[in-house]
């Protein structure tokens, strides 16, 4: 084993907080020169110099819990803008529910009355309105609103 294995040998290395913090603080030193805030630069290697010090840290527990609470915490916030995302995509033709047992959201086609949907997550069935049904009527004054637009 050379010297430079056994210096890493035991140490966190590199995670996904780690690679964020580096990234972090090469936009931010960017940011300062395009702004020409000279001694701002120290301020934004404050992030490089902790990311150094995380990768090289032999205190694997906390940095494991650390970069779990990290991953976890985007993991979260992506799954709630995917979950935003796709209920301004659907807020013509669906309407989401979430299930009064296990808080999963549930997608439902819009115009279909009173319908009674099993849950996913927990099959619990629930009674919803997705508002009334559309008439035939309804539906070709609305394809022939949609030709002559």
């Amino acid at each position: 084993m050379g010297r430079k294995d056994r210096f890493f040998n035991e140490r966190n290395g590199a995670d996904a907080l780690s690679c964020s913090l580096i990234a972090l603080g090469f936009f931010l030193v960017f940011l300062i020169l395009v702004c020409r805030g000279r001694y701002l630069t120290l301020i934004a290697l404050l992030p490089v110099g902790f990311a150094i010090y995380r990768i090289l840290s032999r205190d694997l527990q906390k940095r494991t819990a650390e970069n779990e609470a990290f991953v976890g915490f985007f993991r979260s916030l992506r799954g709630r803008w995917r979950l935003f995302r796709d209920r301004f995509r659907d807020r013509k033709t669906h309407v989401y529910f979430k299930c009064g047992c296990c808080e999963k959201w549930i997608r439902v086609e819009r115009g279909q009355g009173v319908v009674e949907v099993v849950c996913p997550g927990c099959n619990t069935v629930s009674r919803l309105d997705t508002g009334s049904p559309k008439t035939e009527e309804e539906n070709a004054d609305e394809e022939t609103a949609g030709r002559s637009r």
